[in-house]
């Protein structure tokens, strides 16, 4: 047992006894929509953990009390009490999420300049200090992108001592679902003339950082036919990308991985980029191979929680997947492969494409006497174009059904 060096103070928030993992952010989607809390909640829906999501304004003596024993992850913590650090650098064991530069007092060392008329200064400062021996404290970093991992590594070198991952925006599974359904409307609308594909787009924002004054004066130098999309929903602002030639986006400083190019290129838009946007020379964002594009953008959540449980000292079991699709016709040995799995893996996913041979039917069978095996049927149409997607994402959606950590690819 840690002996606990917080006080009893009154809050209204308790930590759950079951809780696993303590995930502390300013906000989450259920308050605000935006490209931080969409990564958050997607990766806390596939914890293979019970994990409670705690207000950064709401983390204090008693909850940290509560949770000493538990594992915290970091998100975003403007409203945290930064005097709390030092008892959470020496009770807790934590990782934390960058999604900015929160070394500089703006967030933004572009904006420090901006705002101050003098380069940014903070890591010499005690705030950067104290943020950096907080980053310093924890079992492991992760980043939005190689660029902003090598700010703080250049700024704090004793950083990188520690285990950091660049893990990028992450993507919920519906997502990915909605953007090959957007596709697939949008690709029928335009063959039969509904729509074209000619306007560019300028997301609008209040942000400085986004640059929405230097995207519009790019469209109008460059004779561009475009509009300025404002106070759209989510969903809609997709449908919007799903038609659209292209997205212009120029931030005014280091945007380390904004998800509106990752969703505007899975929707087929071209882009109009800077050198602000931190993750676009990166590979797995420049490859032109969208299966590539997806699959690496799928595996973020697995990649996460296989590091995170290493950092909780977590034994993790094993879960094999697969897919089918009328195997008995192609003479494939799907059930020797499958069996194979099931002799070494405590779980086996099995995901088919909707087979019309009888596939379906000895999965069905199997699973009366291996209760290893899950099954479950996603059916696509494979004649279409865009066949080489569905194939990603049938194997997406597998490694999304494994609710075991580890996932071994057959």
């Amino acid at each position: 047992m840690f002996s606990s060096p917080f006080t009893n103070q009154e809050t209204e928030v308790s930590i759950p006894d079951n809780t696993d993992i303590v995930f502390v952010s300013d906000l989450f989607s259920s308050d605000h929509v935006g490209g931080a809390e969409l990564t958050t909640d997607a990766i806390i829906d596939s914890a293979p953990f019970d994990v409670f999501r705690l207000h950064s304004k709401d983390v204090n003596e008693k909850t940290l009390s509560q949770g000493i024993e538990k594992y915290w992850i970091f998100g975003n913590f403007a409203s945290m009490n930064l005097d709390l650090l030092p008892g959470i650098i020496s009770q807790i064991k934590y990782s934390i999420v960058e999604y900015d530069y929160k070394y500089c007092k703006y967030r933004s060392p572009e904006k420090h300049f901006v705002a101050e008329s003098k380069p940014c200064d903070c890591n010499e400062e005690m705030h950067g200090k104290m943020i950096s021996a907080f980053y310093y404290g924890a079992k492991s970093l992760w980043w939005m992108s190689t660029a902003q991992k090598e700010v703080y590594h250049s700024l704090f070198p004793f950083l990188g001592g520690i285990k950091n991952t660049v893990l990028s925006s992450v993507f919920s599974p519906e997502f990915f679902e909605k953007a090959t359904e957007l596709s697939l409307i949008a690709e029928k609308k335009i063959e039969a003339g509904e729509v074209s594909r000619d306007k560019w787009i300028v997301v609008g924002s209040t942000s400085w950082i986004k640059g929405v004054d230097d995207s519009l004066k790019y469209c109008v130098d460059n004779g561009l036919d475009y509009e300025l999309v404002e106070n759209m929903n989510y969903e809609d602002l997709l449908e919007k990308l799903s038609t659209a030639r292209g997205l212009v986006f120029l931030p005014k400083g280091g945007d380390t991985c904004p998800r509106i190019t990752i969703e505007a290129k899975i929707l087929g838009c071209k882009l109009v980029l800077n050198e602000n946007v931190q993750h676009a020379n990166e590979k797995w964002f420049m490859t032109e191979d969208i299966k590539e594009f997806g699959e690496y953008l799928y595996s973020a959540r697995e990649r996460f929680w296989y590091g995170i449980a290493k950092d909780v000292n977590h034994k993790p079991t094993i879960s094999g997947y697969t897919t089918t699709h009328n195997c008995l016709n192609q003479n494939y040995p799907f059930q020797e492969s499958i069996l194979s799995l099931i002799g070494f893996c405590d779980q086996v996913v099995v995901v088919d494409g909707g087979s019309t041979d009888g596939t379906w039917e000895v999965l069905q069978k199997l699973t009366e006497t291996h209760e290893k095996l899950i099954i479950h049927q996603q059916v696509r149409d494979w004649k279409n174009t865009r066949f080489a997607v569905f194939d990603g994402l049938q194997k997406a959606l597998a490694r999304a059904l494994c609710r075991i950590l580890l996932a071994t690819r057959l």
